[in-house]
């Protein structure tokens, strides 16, 4: 069996959820960690008991086959591309760059023979979502749809509400539900939207308009400066006097109709990294590079992503509706 040597380049939160994950897959080695904390990496490394680097250069010199960025939003393309320029795969946290320019250049060296790059979009290896996923499949037609992120504190950490560390509220975290309204619902076709940033440089405030190519159409609120009233994640999608509702990640209802039994599937008790959908999509990654399969992310849609953040920001600068576009075909 092939073993797939990985590199960690961050060693924050995400860094330790993606590494504690990969330590317990039998087809991978982490070869090392690196962190611009060298503290911080010395302590992960020690952890999974491999070594720790300073840089990234460090990290590619011991010949990894797969480098995982986990590091804030404004570094991500830069290590990503580094390391695509040298051969070595890439499996990126969301979001893929900060800047659209980044993003394009990103798809462009994903294109070269024999790259590999996945960007991290949890939502759809997460139970909750593939339980909807498999409502729909089943004949559920979402018409409507009503969706909201509300952040509880948009501060923590301390680089988040700083959009030239994050790309901006949209960026940080109304990307995972850009996906998901084309995962789950259609191409989006058109978006409006109102912005306010009432207590950060940043908008934080967000009430978005969406309507699909077939028909459908949506809302999604979003706030960072909530109190985390659960649940502070929720998608409902309304049918032909039908619904489904999914509350964070914890749970999904089904109404089929009225005067039938309304089916909950509940998997708050299940270790956060299934939960999230991290462990599904770190085993994903690592299936796909061994076999060469496509990832379930890769370039062109987590550039999609991005697209419908900046029609959105322009929506909202400009006071009108912004049309985009149709998707990449997965």
């Amino acid at each position: 069996m092939k073993i797939v040597r990985v590199g960690m380049l961050g060693a924050g939160g995400m860094g330790r959820t993606h590494a504690e994950i990969l330590a317990r897959d039998e087809r991978v080695r982490i070869a090392g960690v690196a962190d611009l904390d060298p503290s911080r990496a010395r302590r992960l490394a020690e952890d999974l008991g491999t070594r720790a680097h300073s840089d990234l250069k460090g990290l590619l010199s011991t010949g990894i086959d797969l480098l995982f960025v986990t590091t804030p939003n404004r570094y991500h393309a830069e290590a990503a591309g580094i390391a695509l320029e040298n051969g070595v795969a890439v499996f990126s946290e969301k979001p893929m760059a900060t800047s659209f320019d980044e993003a394009r250049r990103l798809c462009e060296l994903e294109q070269r023979p024999g790259a590999f790059y996945v960007v991290a979009h949890n939502r759809r290896h997460s139970p909750v979502y593939r339980r909807v996923k498999q409502l729909l499949a089943e004949g559920f037609r979402p018409l409507v749809a009503n969706m909201k992120m509300h952040e509880g504190d948009y501060r923590t950490p301390a680089w988040v509400n700083d959009p030239a560390m994050s790309g901006g509220f949209l960026y940080e975290n109304l990307v995972h539900f850009f996906d998901l309204m084309e995962w789950l619902i259609g191409p989006v076709a058109e978006v409006s939207c109102l912005a306010r940033k009432p207590f950060y440089q940043d908008f934080n405030d967000f009430v978005i308009a969406a309507a699909f190519s077939e028909g459908a159409i949506a809302a999604l609120t979003a706030t960072g400066h909530a109190s985390w009233l659960h649940p502070a994640e929720k998608t409902e999608l309304i049918g032909d006097h039908a619904a489904i509702v999914a509350e964070e990640l914890d749970r999904v209802f089904y109404s089929p109709g009225d005067g039938v039994e309304v089916r909950v599937h509940d998997y708050s008790r299940l270790p956060r990294g299934e939960r999230w959908g991290y462990r599904d999509q770190d085993s994903e990654a690592i299936e796909s590079y061994l076999t060469g399969a496509s990832p379930c992310f890769p370039a062109r849609r987590a550039l999609r992503t991005l697209e419908i953040a900046e029609a959105c920001r322009q929506a909202a600068a400009e006071g009108r509706p912004v049309r985009l576009a149709p998707p990449p075909s997965d």
